[in-house]
């Protein structure tokens, strides 16, 4: 009997039969040529129970569905399908449309037109409610209404959203922490209590972060550290919060320990013994010391850096730090492990929705099958940062093998046009009225264009320009540029129509030489004409030369890097203007936030600059071509143009027109320079103030006319470009000098 009953169970397992047609009925999203291919069987095929009862399986993991059957009719197999209603509608009840469609619709993580799905629902609370938590607030609501119509197969989702109770924190209390101040140790908690003027930049609101709080103890030690406390120890934070006033006080308790210092420091490696011994002189942290654990770890990465630097990508630096508990000294042993050259195998782009791939992939230096370099994935990431297309710039290291590795480029895009329409108003100019529309990224191709109108009392340009920067991705560029420009000065009136063809070539990484062709008409007219102001109209045709050499990190907000750049303009050719101007530029940045934890930056900047010309012949070296100082580009809190030698009258005054505007000669020669301190405002928001000293010498055969300025300026990366807002304060003006306390620019790099 047992046995007949085994040869009956392996008949039903075996069974299988033959169907004359599978179909699918209520497949709305499926095909029913997708659904064959994910069952697996189709028409005339042997079908086994086990079979079908598979294929099932395989369909509900497409989780489009919440029931399936199948039936057997006419000698057809048919499945039938109930599928999950879609998602057709998302409502916030209580919240502004901006604040849901900017900030919570992207943390909800559902979107219309998607399937719905009750886990996912879950999921979306959950990430609402950390959210809450994360800004501070105690005790978040977060309930989701589900209104599925069947007939439509649709469900609207009704999200009745709570933030909460803010918490605030009136006191931080840290027992035992005697050698160092509750101030200092506070700094770099996210937790900290409340100050008075919270709301302003580098103060404390006093918020309650709940999900950093765990994090605290550990960053409080860190401080400690800092100041080479290696026995001290941080309690985990108590907290006391009162429900009724929403306020909470903070306790810790610290353990704090002797002060260490530094008694050796030294590198060690099996692999390669001795080999970066060289790098020791130039660690931050050196015998004699005190311990600080930030210096510390610049050095790990200072050494990391030098040994991965012959391609040894996953090269380990790892440091023991020995304590001698009796003179409270400690000595560092760094250990290397080179581990095996690692190669490229993939360069991955992501986030330019708009910048196309190559020209991205054209600022890399390395790709598929190089051998890995930290030199050249830092320059890579310089190189896209002096686009001046994108915000910012990430180059993550991606491991593969122990050989291998891919490149993770994410760039996160910046506005690269601008269509504005405006206007102001000067003490200078009357009304002005601007229009522009620009791109230096047009269709996310590279290529550059600007078309721009200014008009106000005193002035008038129209100018049109289109640059390719890569000719069909080669190291050569290519621009030209038209433009008609009416101008009066104090002293004259010049219009101008022209234009120029440049042609560039990059050598290397950051070298740039061009060559720029410019030809213009000019017509000049002085109210009251002499020998040395002359009417009439000039021709000019000249040669510019030039060559420039750029390692900073960022088109706008550079903080590292310098710029050196010089140019030749020759002009002449058989035209009426007939000189030679040298141009000799120089910047530099230096950002401390490695050093501070702070973006403070440092700039500096210098500009030389000489004539060689006929000063007596006006006509081959007319006053529009020489050289005069003051304004947003050089010495700021002076009327631009206004710093420059005088004419004199007979009996030695400075001669003056009727208007009582000052005669200028112009300068053959002249210096300026600036410095500069910038800090963060809103960094969010991309603000920024600058403090500045600007200095400026200008003459015709020496530099002896000096002014100089000081004061502070508001930057800010607006949606029409960069803006700065610039209060000067002159410093040695004279009685004769144009001020101008007030500025503004927009469009120029900071």
């Amino acid at each position: 009997m047992r046995i007949l009953l085994l040869i009956a169970i392996c008949a039903a397992s075996l069974w299988a039969k033959v169907y004359s047609d599978v179909r699918f009925e209520g497949l709305l999203r499926l095909s029913p040529l997708s659904a064959t291919e994910i069952i697996g069987f189709g028409a005339r095929e042997d079908v086994s129970e086990e079979r079908i009862n598979s294929a099932i399986q395989r369909l509900f993991a497409q989780q489009y569905f919440t029931d399936i059957s199948v039936e057997e009719q006419g000698g057809a197999l048919i499945f039938r399908f109930k599928e999950k209603p879609v998602v057709a509608n998302i409502s916030f009840k209580g919240l502004s449309e901006t604040e849901i469609n900017d900030k919570y619709l992207p943390v909800f993580g559902i979107k219309r037109g998607e399937i719905y799905d009750q886990g996912r629902v879950e999921a979306a609370k959950k990430r609402l409610i950390l959210l809450s938590q994360s800004e501070g607030y105690y005790d978040p609501l977060v309930e989701v209404e589900t209104q599925i119509d069947r007939k439509n197969n649709r469900a609207d989702l009704i999200v009745t959203y709570a933030k909460g109770n803010q918490i605030t924190i009136s006191e931080v209390n840290i027992a035992g922490a005697k050698a160092l101040d509750k101030s200092d140790l506070q700094k770099q908690l996210a937790n900290r209590e409340r100050q008075a003027f919270g709301w302003f930049p580098g103060r404390s609101s006093g918020e309650l972060k709940l999900l950093e709080l765990p994090y605290d103890s550990a960053r409080m030690r860190d401080v400690y550290l800092r100041y080479g406390y290696l026995d001290a120890e941080v309690s985990d934070p108590f907290l006391r919060a009162d429900f009724d006033s929403y306020f909470a006080t903070l306790d810790y308790t610290v353990v704090e320990g002797e002060q260490y210092g530094v008694s050796s420091v030294s590198i060690e490696s099996k692999e390669r013994s001795g080999e970066l011994n060289f790098l020791l002189p130039t660690l931050k942290l050196q015998p004699m010391n005190r311990f600080d654990i930030t210096r510390m770890r610049a050095d790990l990465n200072t050494i990391r850096e030098e040994a991965a630097g012959g391609g040894y990508a996953f090269a380990r630096v790892t440091p023991d730090i020995r304590k001698n508990a009796e003179n409270h000294t400690a000595s560092i042993v760094y250990y290397v492990e080179y581990g095996k050259k690692v190669y490229i195998r993939d360069v991955i782009i992501t986030g330019n929705s708009r910048t196309l791939d190559r020209v991205i992939r054209r600022e890399i230096f390395l790709a598929h099958g190089d051998l890995y370099s930290l030199r050249d994935i830092r320059e890579s990431k310089a190189s896209l940062g002096r686009l001046g297309f994108f915000e910012d710039v990430q180059i993550d290291e991606q491991r593969v093998s122990e050989t291998e590795m891919d490149l993770l480029v994410t760039v996160k895009e910046t506005s690269t046009g601008s269509l504005a329409i405006g206007g102001g108003y000067s003490t200078y100019d009357g009304f002005i009225f601007n229009a522009s529309i620009s791109d230096r990224n047009l269709l996310g191709s590279g290529f550059g264009y600007g078309l721009a109108i200014d008009t106000s009392k005193r002035t008038r340009r129209f100018e049109l320009s289109l640059d390719n920067p890569r000719v069909r991705d080669s190291l050569y560029s290519l621009s030209f540029s038209l433009y008609n420009t009416h101008y009066e000065a104090t002293t004259y009136v010049r219009d101008s129509e022209g234009g120029s063809i440049t042609l560039g070539r990059r050598f290397g990484r950051n070298l740039r030489s061009s060559l720029t062709t410019s030809a213009s008409n000019n017509k000049n007219e002085y109210e009251e004409p002499d020998d040395f102001y002359v009417n009439g109209e000039t021709s000019k045709l000249s040669l510019t030369p030039s060559v420039s050499y750029d390692t900073t990190d960022d088109y706008f907000v550079p903080r590292e890097g310098f710029i050196l750049s010089q140019s030749l303009e020759f002009a002449g050719f058989g035209q009426d203007e007939e000189y030679t101007k040298s141009s000799t530029s120089f910047a530099f940045y230096y950002g401390f936030s490695d050093l501070l934890d702070y973006d403070l930056i440092f700039r500096y900047r210098a500009r030389f600059q000489a004539i060689k010309a006929d000063i007596d012949d006006i006509v081959k070296y007319p006053i529009a071509s020489r050289l005069f100082l003051g304004g947003t580009r050089s010495v700021r809190g002076y009327q631009s143009g206004s710093i420059a030698p005088y004419r004199y009258d007979s009996s030695g005054e400075i001669a003056r027109d009727s208007n009582g505007d000052v005669r200028y000669m112009g300068g053959k020669m002249a210096f300026n320079n600036s410095v500069e301190l910038s800090i963060p405002v809103i960094e969010e928001a991309r603000m920024r103030f600058t403090f500045f000293y600007d200095f400026g010498a200008i003459g015709i055969d020496d530099l002896s006319m000096q002014r100089s300025s000081c004061g502070v300026a508001f930057e800010w990366f607006s949606p029409m470009g960069p803006l700065q807002l610039i209060f000067a304060t002159p410093i040695d003006d004279e009685p004769q000098d144009t001020i101008s306390r007030v500025e503004f620019s927009l469009g120029q790099r900071f």
